[in-house]
């Protein structure tokens, strides 16, 4: 068996797509193995081929398997027929207001800009000669940018128009794109999530030809399959590509929404910047556009991290609407701090018996609040049923009455 099958015996084995130390370390492949393997992955029927382009002319692949596809299509399909279903045509809708201002709140919060709905939403109806700090100018721009998107096709020079909307007052002097550039002129440093350098941005000199390439990706004609995964291409090849000297990853949450508002009205796609929201997964965000890198623009890891978290808050949101619904149907309501709350504990990770405290809330949650503050919001939604308590040593753990509600 040579290295490319004993690969691809492995892939198809796991549960998850293998990355390249795991190959390594765990299963005897080599660098040089591996490095071999991504030419035949571009000859392999098995992988799709998108032209989208390095600066050393190789495509973009990823795994055109439903191992890998069957997440986006399952979140459809809970959200078709659950009590989401409402909201499936959500593009006129009002509905559509509060999932932009919780991506506008997640997405800024990825990148250490902190906002609230309530901020947010006071800012939508505030004039922009009237904002004096950073952050409010920062969300403004975010407000005013998906605003754009909803009335504008994906061209260049809407593509253009977006940044300069996202970006106004907020970029230093040598930030600025020079008159007469789309993009930046000079070399760019990408970082994770902990800051520190991990890659530069392509040769600025091949940006106007490798975004020629992107708007011809979205113009294509693709299958429903297609359609529901290209915004996550869309997104990793702008973080990529790094046109810009800041603000790439907000441009490519942006586009990314954009896309899906034009082509692919999936409700479960407006979810993401909300799931990577939280240190867990936006480490794991971080890990995904890595690993595809590293492993020469495979974007099969990026696409299943997406996968995995859309279909986790799909279910996370069918399970708010449904305790949301029976309790308006007893009579009863949830004010926004416990709305948030219930959120964060269908959330919250858990093991064993699916006990948590409130450090464990806290920790999950990107909030700093006291102990009693936390346990105040715990103990509401234990009032109210929809988490069971137990005391142990005088410390109280809380865990999803999950049968009472008839979660999914």
């Amino acid at each position: 068996m040579d290295n490319y099958e004993k690969f691809k015996k492995i892939r198809d084995e796991l549960d998850h797509y293998p990355v390249d130390s795991e190959l390594i370390y765990k299963y005897g492949l080599s660098r040089t193995d591996i490095h071999e393997m991504r030419q035949e992955k571009t000859e392999d029927h098995e992988y799709l081929k998108l032209k989208l382009n390095d600066p050393s002319g190789n495509q973009v692949v990823y795994w055109n398997n439903e191992k890998i596809l069957m997440h986006f299509l399952g979140s459809q399909d809970l959200i078709r027929n659950s009590v989401m279903n409402q909201f499936s045509d959500f593009r006129d809708s009002e509905i559509l207001n509060g999932f932009v201002f919780s991506e506008i709140e997640s997405s800024l919060a990825i990148e250490g800009v902190r906002s609230t709905r309530a901020k947010i939403e006071q800012l939508n109806k505030t004039g922009y000669d009237d904002l004096n700090e950073l952050n409010d100018i920062i969300t403004k721009n975010m407000i005013l940018g998906y605003e754009f998107v909803r009335i504008n096709d994906i061209t260049q020079d809407n593509i253009f128009k977006l940044y300069n909307i996202l970006s106004k007052k907020c970029m230093k002097d040598d930030e600025q794109l020079l008159p007469g550039n789309r993009y930046r002129h000079d070399e760019v440093d990408i970082v994770d999530g902990a800051n520190a350098v991990v890659d530069k941005g392509v040769d600025w000199k091949l940006l106007p030809k490798l975004m020629n390439q992107l708007i011809d990706y979205v113009d294509k004609e693709k299958t429903y399959e297609e359609h529901l995964i290209a915004s996550h291409v869309i997104h990793f090849y702008m973080i990529y590509l790094h046109p810009y000297f800041d603000y790439n990853g907000r441009m490519a949450r942006v586009m990314s929404f954009w896309y899906n508002l034009k082509h692919a009205p999936s409700l479960s796609l407006l979810l993401v910047s909300e799931a990577i929201n939280n240190k867990i997964h936006k480490n794991g965000y971080y890990n995904a556009i890595m690993n595809s890198r590293n492993a020469g623009n495979d974007i099969t890891y990026f696409l299943e991290y997406m996968g995995n978290i859309i279909l986790k808050y799909t279910k996370i949101y069918i399970n708010f609407y449904i305790i949301q619904n029976k309790l308006k149907g007893n009579g009863q309501g949830l004010n926004r701090a416990i709305e948030i709350a219930l959120k964060y504990v269908l959330a919250i990770p858990v093991t064993g018996d699916g006990f948590f405290d409130w450090k464990d809330y806290r920790d999950f949650s990107h909030e700093e609040f006291s102990k009693q503050y936390y346990l105040r919001l715990l103990n509401a939604l234990a009032e109210l049923a929809i988490l069971v308590v137990k005391e142990h040593k005088n410390a109280h753990f809380y865990r999803l009455n999950s049968g009472k509600w008839d979660l999914v």
